[in-house]
């Protein structure tokens, strides 16, 4: 099990003001139409981050691996991260419409680029085992990802409830409130271990067989 409080994000504006001229935001009605009026506001909402997190591997055997789409019934790993109680309160005092429409399109991108950071940190244990990491999938999403696929587990409180359960989520604040979860910008996630792809034996030569082993990191 891995608890990391108040990690670093990265803040990227031009993901978020990229992001939010395809959804149509008129930056130049906010008064943030020149770039460095744009970049201030963001780190002004970015200024309310305490992202935290908390991952622990499943094994084949363990009852949330059996469950669609999570890890495909294989080793995998399991986790939240939210952005927040006070990211929260930020937004949440937001009362322009679509000044908060903007708001939320950051914190988008900060969900994205918290993944992308303990994606990174995890496949460092996985390599570690000889493995190779998967594709991170959504289970729940605060906001909800600009993918084609939704998140899998959206609106099923008892899949969340065993997740959140199982990863002691409380230690970071998390909780499920009516099918929601609190900070509500969080999001759960799965990525699957994988076997590393069989390299091609050189002409003449045979291939070892490979052994792979992925245990649980304490």
């Amino acid at each position: 099990m891995r608890k990391i409080k108040k990690f670093k994000i990265p803040i990227y504006t031009y993901d978020i003001l990229r992001k939010a001229k395809k959804r149509k935001i008129d930056l130049f009605a906010l008064g943030l139409a020149d770039q460095e009026s744009a970049r201030e506001y963001v780190a002004s909402i970015a200024a309310a981050l305490e992202p935290s997190t908390m991952f622990d591997l499943l094994t084949p055997e363990d009852a949330l691996a059996k469950k669609d789409g999570l890890t495909d019934g294989g080793a995998g790993t399991v986790g939240i991260i939210t952005l927040g109680a006070a990211f929260g309160e930020k937004l949440k005092a937001i009362t322009d419409p679509e000044l908060f429409r903007l708001a939320e399109t950051a914190a988008l991108v900060f969900a994205e680029t918290g993944l992308k950071v303990v994606s990174e940190l995890i496949d460092q244990e996985v390599a570690a085992e000889g493995l190779d990491l998967g594709d991170p999938r959504y289970i729940y999403a605060c906001p909800e990802p600009e993918t084609e696929s939704k998140p899998i587990y959206q609106s099923d409180p008892d899949t969340l409830a065993a997740i959140l359960n199982r990863l002691n989520a409380d230690n970071i604040g998390v909780s499920l409130d009516g099918g929601s979860l609190t900070p509500k910008y969080s999001l759960v996630f799965s990525i699957p271990w994988l076997a590393k792809k069989k390299k091609k034996p050189a002409a003449g030569k045979a291939m070892p067989a490979p052994s792979l082993t992925a245990k649980q990191n304490e």
